[in-house]
């Protein structure tokens, strides 16, 4: 029974101290409130020069708590800090509600520099990374149309260039054997048949066999050559139906083939396709018909100039790009296609709007701002919506008339003036509010 009651007593002697200890800070807490508010509700307006009672101007201001500004040295009265004196020219002038007020010696000082914003046209321009291509127009494959064997490869690597009507290969095939012995028996029967009313119908075949023939791509000539002869040959030969380079080579000498694969691909290199990549926000004015300078890293005195010839519908969803092709002429095929081109690209000019350097924009998220200079040392930021950037400037679409005085450097200095006068404002009327009502409290209720 003896340990409980000391056990009870150790317990409410614990609770006493803690429940006198809550009451202390509380009434501390409460004390430096009060006197923020006081010391709040007391900011004469004017800015920092309205603080200045003996003229010296030099004010005294809590780092923490910039609202807290006093006459003569001491410590804040919210958290002890000591203030920290500051000139009131270093301030702003919190006068016109949204300008801001910078002293003429700040503005030299801070190296403010002013621009008139004009209304001009814009013509944007892009440079962008390219690559050199082949021209997919100018490929051709070449794919017998008989089966057989290949006796002789005359193309045997590729690269190799050729010319329309070149020699590629020597191919056996039994089905063309057959067709010139056909073809060799009709030419005998129209000649031994001529003059005869069986004639026509001899004919009819020797054509059927021509047909056959130049269906799978026998040259005139090489029928000739059959009707002169008299003689099927075991081999006949398949020549390049273009000029170009050999891109693909799948076959060697001895393959048997089917009818329809693909032997060569042959590409026509006199001209490029130059694939452009362009970034998303530029593809409303990248149209084909524009103008592009191209320059080349492996030989810079190599400039070329071409217009945009086609816009691919799709967008790369990892880079963000789109594609405008141009087609580059290359004579001599100094180009070669997998080579790095930069590209520039020259739109239309835009419709006369007005233009402000794009270092006088300051952006805060979404939004962007300009800083009018009003005249005697006052600053307004006001809120522009930016359209096209092209060659240092942008254009301007709502905000700005044309003819405005605007900063062009030192801006985000005045800006961020601008938004603490507005934070301090905002303080002050909050602390002003508070302390008011509590004032009129008593009354309300007498």
């Amino acid at each position: 029974m003896r340990t409980r009651i000391v056990l009870f007593s150790s317990l409410l002697g614990l609770l006493l101290i803690a429940y006198a200890a809550h009451s202390l800070l509380r009434n501390d807490t409460d004390t430096s409130a009060a006197t923020a508010d006081t010391v709040a509700a007391t900011m004469p307006s004017g800015g920092l020069a309205a603080f200045d009672k003996d003229g010296d101007g030099i004010v005294y201001q809590d780092p923490m708590h910039p609202w807290i500004v006093l006459d003569a040295p001491g410590k804040a009265p919210d958290c002890g800090m000591d203030l920290v004196p500051v000139s009131i020219h270093e301030g702003m002038d919190m006068g016109e509600e949204g300008t801001v007020r910078i002293d003429p010696v700040v503005l030299q000082n801070t190296g403010v520099r002013l621009t008139t914003v004009e209304v001009a046209p814009l013509a944007p321009t892009v440079r962008a990374t390219a690559r050199l291509e082949v021209n997919e127009q100018q490929l051709v494959a070449v794919a017998p149309k008989i089966a057989g064997w290949v006796e002789v490869l005359y193309v045997d690597y590729e690269g190799a260039r050729v010319r329309k009507g070149d020699p590629l290969l020597e191919i056996y095939s039994p089905e063309l054997v057959s067709t010139q012995e056909e073809y060799l028996l009709a030419l005998r029967n129209v000649r031994q048949l001529a003059g005869t009313p069986a004639e026509a119908d001899a004919r009819r075949l020797l054509e059927a066999a021509r047909r056959r023939l130049l269906f799978w791509d026998i040259t005139d000539e090489q029928i000739r050559q059959l009707e002169t002869t008299g003689r099927p040959r075991k081999t006949l030969t398949l020549y390049a139906p273009a000029s170009g380079t050999v891109l693909e080579k799948h076959v060697v000498e001895g393959q048997q083939i089917k009818a329809g694969q693909t032997l060569f691909v042959l590409a026509d290199l006199s001209t490029l396709w130059l694939q452009v990549d362009v970034y998303e926000h530029d593809l409303s004015w990248v149209v084909p018909g524009i103008r592009a300078e191209i320059t080349l890293p492996y030989d810079p005195t190599v400039r070329l100039e071409g217009y945009v010839d086609y816009v691919y519908d799709t967008l790369d969803p990892t880079t963000r790009t789109a594609q405008a092709r141009i087609v580059v002429p290359n004579p001599g095929l100094r180009l070669k296609p997998g080579m790095y081109a930069v590209a520039t690209l020259h739109g239309r000019p835009a419709p006369p709007r007005p233009l402000v350097p794009e270092e006088a924009i300051v952006r805060y998220g979404g939004d962007a701002f300009v800083i009018v200079a009003l005249g005697e040392g006052r600053f307004l930021p006001t809120r522009v919506v930016v359209g096209h950037e092209a060659n240092g400037y942008a254009q301007i679409l709502e905000g700005l008339q044309g003819g405005e005085q605007i900063v062009a450097r030192a801006q985000f200095l005045i800006d961020s003036e601008a938004r603490l006068k507005s934070a301090l404002g905002a303080l002050m009327s909050g602390h002003q509010h508070g302390s008011a009502t509590e004032t009129d409290e008593p009354g309300t209720h007498s």
